[in-house]
């Protein structure tokens, strides 16, 4: 009798109370997808601190790195004191040369046609004006060329101090160098610093090549003159030996001692 009286009360007390606890309801296959990612992540992690111990080891392999260190190799500049007549102009190739000023006033000047030239015939007027024209292509680039330079000059030391700088962090034998993220760092700045001397010794080879072309000009025009003087003789020879030789026999005929 005791046994149905105890189990009446655990009934009515389950009834009376109310009831919010839930039962949990568990998908497998969720379950597994998440363990399975869980897995995943912690290997990569594993990995990474894997490769982070390797590097720390490699560095602390490396030791003293002061040894590795290279002296800098200092660009050459001209010493105007030793130069007098042409010390603008080297004076202009150390600091730069914008307006050309430092040049002309090295070079002999070039005199401006006058109206003589508007009496010339229209294909003697183009030979001269293209003959004209090597000289003052020759200028240009001449005083470009020539403030590029300098400009380099003054770029270098720029980019020598940021070198140094990045050699600096490379071989420092603190830890804190030599992290992945340091490592990172340091090889995107050695891009960087790698392009930017692309970039002036590309403008260097640009200037170079200029000079090229305009000495290539200058001989070509030279060539070209000289074939066309060599065409003329071939053409009008002849008549030039005869007229000579007529002129020549009528001043012996007419010639009489004074």
């Amino acid at each position: 009798m005791s046994r149905r009286i105890w189990v009446s009360l655990v009934m009515v007390t389950v009834i009376a109370v109310p009831v919010y606890a839930q039962i949990a309801v568990i998908d497998p296959a969720n379950l597994a997808q998440v363990v399975l990612i869980a897995r995943r992540t912690q290997q990569q992690l594993d990995e990474l601190q894997a490769q982070y111990r390797t590097i720390l080891r490699m560095a602390q392999g490396l030791g003293n790195m002061e040894s590795y260190r290279v002296p800098t190799i200092p660009i050459t500049r001209h010493d105007p004191s030793r130069w007098e007549y042409g010390r603008p102009w080297i004076e202009g190739l150390n600091g730069g040369d914008p307006t050309g000023a430092a040049y002309w006033a090295t070079t002999v000047p070039l005199q401006r046609p006058d109206a003589a030239l508007s009496r010339l015939t229209p294909a003697a007027r183009r030979a001269f004006e293209r003959q004209y024209a090597t000289i003052e292509i020759t200028d240009s680039v001449a005083q470009m060329g020539g403030h590029q330079v300098a400009l380099v000059r003054g770029y270098h030391s720029r980019l020598q101090q940021a070198v140094q700088a990045l050699e600096s962090d490379v071989l420092n034998g603190l830890p804190r160098f030599h992290e992945m993220t340091a490592i990172l760092d340091k090889v995107a700045s050695g891009e960087l610093l790698a392009r930017r001397q692309d970039m002036a010794a590309n403008q260097l080879l640009s200037h170079a090549l200029e000079q090229l072309l305009a000495r290539s000009k200058r001989l070509r025009d030279t060539e070209a003159t000289t074939i066309n003087m060599q065409l003329v003789t071939w053409r009008d020879g002849r008549g030039a030996n005869n007229a000579f030789v007529a002129g020549t026999g009528d001043a012996l005929r007419t010639w009489r001692q004074p």
